[in-house]
C-alpha cells in the first residue's frame, strides 16, 4: 500500500557528504563532472554523438560566436576538443542539467535537495514517492519513459526544415558558469532537450536492474527514502547503490551496463536527428529504442530476493552517523558536524561564515593588547624614582616601558609620502591581486592614496586555470590607530574606483568598465623600522564590478594579504 513522503533536502544532503566521506576513492558513478565525481554522463553523450557525427550530417559541429565561445570557456567542466562547438556543449550542458537545474556543481547543500526531489525522480529513472510495491518498478519505469519521450519531443521542435538543428530556435536555460556565476543562456533547444532525455536514458542502467543480457528492466531502486534513512526494502524498493553506477568499466556487469548505455544515446541521437524522416516518424522510432531498452520484465520481488540480481552484489555499506569518540576531541566526527551545519545554511548566511571566523581570529590575537595607549607625540621621559629617605630600605627599580618608535617622521603629526606594494588571495571565489600604491600620510591617524591592482580570476576548469580577470584603479583611504607601547598599529583601509574587465565572459565583453570597491575591517601594520611596515589584512571584501549594464558581473573576493609599506622618515 502506497503511502505519501516526501524527501528533506537536510536527508539528502547529509546522505551526499557522508557518501563522499564513506565510498572509497576509486568509486565512480554515472554523474556529471564536478570537483567530487568524474563526468559519466558526458562522457556518454560525447562518445555517442561522435559516432553519429561519423554518418549524419545533421549532427555535424554548430557555429558558436564569441559570446557563445566565452560561455563555453566558462563551463563548470572542460568538454573533450571535439565537443566545444556550440551543439556538442549544448548537448553536456543539457545532459548535466537534471542534475545541476542551474546551480554550482560544487555546492552541496543545494544540489542534495535537487537530488532528494520527489517530483523529479522520473528523470533519473529512480522511484518516486508512492511507487512503492507492488508495482513500484512498473510505474517508475513509465514514469521514465513519458520523461524522455517528452523531452524528445520538445527537441524535435528545434529542428530545422532540414532535420538538422535550427540555430534559431533556443531555449533558455539556467546555468551556473566558473567565473560569470549565474545566468540564463540561451541555447540551442534541439540540444537541451535531447541532453535532459539521455540524461534519464542513461540513468535506466545505472539505476535498476536488468535481465542477464542487460536489456529488460526487472528492478528500478530508491533514491529518496535511501538517503531519509526511511526506506524499508521490502515496500520501497533496493536503494540507490553508487558502486553499481561506476563508469570506469571495472568488470564486465559494469561494463556491459556502459556500453548499453551508449549505444542507446547514439540509437536516440541517430533517429532524432535522421534527415528524411518526420517528427511522427522520429517519435515512433523513439518509441522503439524505448521498447528495446526501458522496458519492463515483471516477476522479481523482495520474496524471491529480487530474482537473484547480480547487482545486488553492490550494495553500498550501512552509513556510519556520528557518535562518541575514543579520542576525547572532536576529531572527524565533530568536523564533519561542523561540514554539515554549513553545508545546509542558506546561500547568504554561509557567505557570512569566512568573515565571522576571520574576525573571530583577529579578534583573539589582538586581545593581547589589552592596556597599550595610543599617543600622538613621544611621550616625555618617566621620572626618575626618589631616593629613600636614610634609613629606609632600597625598594627595586620600577620597570621603565619604552614607546616603539613609529615609522615616518620624528613628529607623527607631520605630513608624510609613501608607497605599498602587496599581494591579495580570495577565499571564495578563487583570485590572486597584486598592488602598488602611493601613500600620503596627512596626520596621526589618516592616510590617502591612490592604487592600481591586477586582479587574476581562478577557475579550475576551461582553456587556462588563471584568467586575466580585470584591472582596478582606486583611491585608498586609511584610518589607522597607532598604539605607541606595541610593536604593531590597527588599520582600517577602505578602496573605491574603477574596474575594467581583461577578458571575455558569456554576456560581458572584454573592455567593460564598472566601478570597484573594498573594505579591510581591521588589519595590522607592523613596524619594521623608522621605514618599513609589514601590513597584514586577515580579512576584506573586495567587489570588481566591471559591467553594469545588462546583468551586471560582480565577483565578490574574501580576501586575505599582505603588503610592504615604505613611509619617508
Amino acid at each position: 500500500m502506497s503511502r505519501p513522503r516526501a524527501v528533506t533536502a537536510t536527508g539528502a544532503t547529509v546522505a551526499i557528504l557522508l557518501g563522499l566521506v564513506a565510498i572509497p576513492g576509486s568509486t565512480k558513478a554515472y554523474t556529471v563532472s564536478s570537483l567530487f565525481t568524474p563526468g559519466c554522463h558526458e562522457q556518454i553523450a560525447g562518445e555517442a554523438l561522435r559516432s553519429v557525427r561519423l554518418t549524419l550530417a545533421t549532427a555535424a559541429p554548430l557555429p558558436r560566436t564569441s559570446d557563445e565561445q566565452a560561455l563555453i570557456n566558462d563551463l563548470q567542466f572542460t568538454p573533450d576538443p571535439d565537443m566545444i562547438d556550440l551543439g556538442g556543449a549544448t548537448l553536456l550542458i543539457g545532459t548535466r542539467d537534471n542534475d545541476l537545474k542551474g546551480r554550482s556543481s560544487d555546492n552541496l547543500a543545494y544540489l542534495g535537495a535537487v537530488h532528494g526531489d520527489p517530483n523529479n525522480q522520473d528523470e533519473h529513472c529512480l522511484r518516486s514517492a508512492g511507487q512503492d510495491e507492488p508495482g513500484g518498478t512498473e510505474a517508475a519505469v513509465a514514469s521514465c519513459r513519458a520523461f524522455i519521450r517528452g523531452r524528445v519531443a520538445e527537441a524535435l521542435d528545434g529542428l530545422g526544415a532540414g532535420g538538422a538543428p535550427d540555430l534559431a530556435r533556443r531555449t533558455s536555460l539556467p546555468l551556473y558558469l566558473s567565473l560569470r556565476g549565474q545566468v540564463d543562456a540561451l541555447l540551442p533547444t534541439y540540444y537541451v532537450r535531447i541532453g535532459q532525455a539521455i540524461h534519464a536514458l542513461d540513468d535506466t542502467f545505472s539505476h535498476t536492474y536488468r535481465t542477464l543480457d542487460g536489456m529488460k528492466i526487472t528492478v528500478a531502486m530508491n533514491w529518496i527514502d535511501a538517503a531519509d534513512r526511511t526506506l524499508v526494502e521490502s515496500r520501497d524498493g533496493p536503494g540507490h547503490a553508487s558502486e553499481l553506477d561506476a563508469c570506469d568499466d571495472r568488470d564486465l556487469l559494469r561494463a556491459k551496463k556502459r556500453q548499453l548505455a551508449t549505444e542507446a544515446t547514439a540509437a536516440l541521437l541517430r533517429a532524432t536527428l535522421d534527415p528524411v524522416t518526420t517528427k511522427d516518424q522520429k517519435m515512433a522510432a523513439t518509441e522503439a529504442i524505448l521498447d528495446t531498452y526501458v522496458s519492463y520484465s515483471p516477476g522479481c520481488t523482495f520474496d524471491n530476493n529480487w530474482c537473484d540480481a547480480p547487482e545486488r552484489q553492490y550494495k553500498d555499506a550501512p552509513t556510519r552517523w556520528p557518535g562518541c569518540s575514543s579520542t576525547g576531541g572532536m576529531g572527524l566526527v565533530g568536523g564533519l558536524w561542523a561540514l554539515l551545519a554549513l553545508a545546509m545554511l542558506p546561500r547568504r548566511r554561509k557567505a557570512t561564515v569566512p568573515i565571522v571566523a576571520a574576525l573571530l581570529v583577529v579578534g583573539a590575537l589582538s586581545f593581547p593588547v589589552g592596556d597599550a595607549r595610543a599617543d600622538t607625540q613621544d611621550p616625555a621621559p618617566a621620572a626618575a624614582p626618589a631616593k629613600p629617605a636614610p634609613g629606609e630600605p632600597h625598594a627595586p627599580p620600577l620597570p621603565v616601558t619604552v614607546p616603539v618608535k613609529q615609522p615616518g617622521p620624528t613628529d607623527p603629526a607631520k605630513g608624510a609620502w609613501g608607497a605599498e606594494l602587496g599581494f591579495f588571495g580570495s577565499v571564495n571565489k578563487p583570485a590572486v591581486a597584486v598592488h602598488l600604491g602611493v601613500r600620503r600620510r596627512l596626520s596621526t591617524h589618516w592616510t590617502v592614496g591612490v592604487d592600481g591592482e591586477w586582479n587574476s580570476w581562478i577557475s579550475l576548469y576551461g582553456p587556462s586555470q588563471v584568467r586575466a580577470g580585470v584591472a582596478n584603479a582606486y583611491g585608498t583611504a586609511i584610518l589607522r590607530f597607532p598604539l605607541a607601547y606595541e610593536n604593531f598599529n590597527l588599520r582600517t583601509t577602505a578602496n573605491l574606483g574603477i574596474s575594467y574587465l581583461l577578458l571575455d565572459l558569456y554576456g560581458a565583453p572584454k573592455g567593460s568598465l564598472g566601478l570597484y570597491g573594498a573594505l579591510y575591517p581591521l588589519g595590522l601594520e607592523w613596524k619594521v623600522s623608522r621605514e618599513f611596515l609589514l601590513i597584514i589584512n586577515p580579512i576584506g571584501i573586495a567587489v570588481p564590478v566591471p559591467q553594469l549594464r545588462g546583468i551586471p558581473l560582480a565577483y565578490w573576493q574574501y580576501r586575505f594579504g599582505f603588503s610592504i609599506g615604505i613611509m619617508k622618515g
